[in-house]
């Protein structure tokens, strides 16, 4: 197989996998949701198709193998404190500026806990494919870093359509942002590409897909309580102040990336 097709046939796979999935819903009968049949084409896809393509292309394979190593530890530390710190520099200063009351964790503790094993499965094959696969074939093709953040976040938020539009449970939705399914699942495309450099810097600082998987993990776990209720605000508000929404979170996560890829720059200057 030639490197130069694979990731424009693992964007076309991956898109068509959600609406594949709710095809099998329906030819099957059963409702849409993460229990899915559906939502098992809909997640695996991208992870098969990425190894798939990488362990068939002779140029891939080895750094695609690679990246599935621990890597460095340094980047599980960055991993683990991103997006805890974004999120409450986020949610200060919704409270400071009066748009939101602060929650008790505790009632939250279970049910976060219970995501736990959940999250990291899904998240291996989510990372395993945006990070494992389709950034580093981006930048195997000499694109400059802001061209496979675009492209990559761009790619990654329209497959998440098929899960706001039809898999995930509304409620859980409006409890993170009171508005429309179509209005939630468009914004959740520019939030995708907002994370996309984070997730790829991580990947670079790291060399492994892992400490991404963490971090997409841990800012998974951290939005449940949101989604069960916590920090309620007005529409408007929750795109300013969600802590997944909102555009200073989107800011942080987005400045954070600059900040290490500023630093990676700079230590590959001075090896130079």
């Amino acid at each position: 197989m030639r490197s130069h097709a694979s990731p424009p046939l693992f964007v076309l796979i991956t898109l068509a996998s959600g609406w594949i999935g709710l095809a099998v819903n329906r030819l099957a009968g059963v409702p849409d949701s993460m229990e899915s049949h559906g939502a098992l084409i809909w997640i695996l896809t991208p992870l098969l198709a990425g190894a798939a393509l990488a362990l068939s292309d002779p140029s891939r394979r080895r750094a695609y193998l690679a990246s599935w190593k621990p890597g460095r530890p340094s980047a599980y530390v960055l991993a683990l404190a991103i997006f805890p710190a974004a999120f409450t520099v986020t949610l200060a200063i919704g409270w400071v500026c009066g748009v939101l009351e602060p929650a008790d964790p505790g009632p939250y503790v279970p049910a976060v806990a219970a995501a736990v094993v959940p999250t990291l499965v899904k998240n291996i094959a989510e990372e395993g494919a945006w990070r494992g696969y389709l950034a580093p074939a981006l930048m195997a093709r000499g694109l400059p870093d802001i061209a496979v953040w675009l492209i990559s976040g761009a790619i990654w938020g329209l497959w998440h359509l098929p899960y706001y539009l039809f898999l995930l449970d509304e409620t859980l939705m409006r409890g993170v942002w009171d508005v429309p399914r179509f209005v939630y699942a468009l914004t959740a495309v520019p939030v995708c590409m907002s994370w996309a450099p984070l997730f790829t810097e991580l990947r670079l600082a790291g060399r492994s897909v892992w400490p991404c998987l963490l971090a997409h993990s841990v800012a998974n776990l951290s939005q449940i309580p949101a989604s069960l209720g916590a920090w309620s605000m007005s529409p408007l508000a929750a795109l300013l102040f969600s802590q997944i929404f909102g555009l200073l979170h989107s800011v942080i996560i987005v400045g954070v990336a600059l900040a290490m890829r500023k630093r990676r720059l700079a230590r590959t200057h001075r090896q130079r």
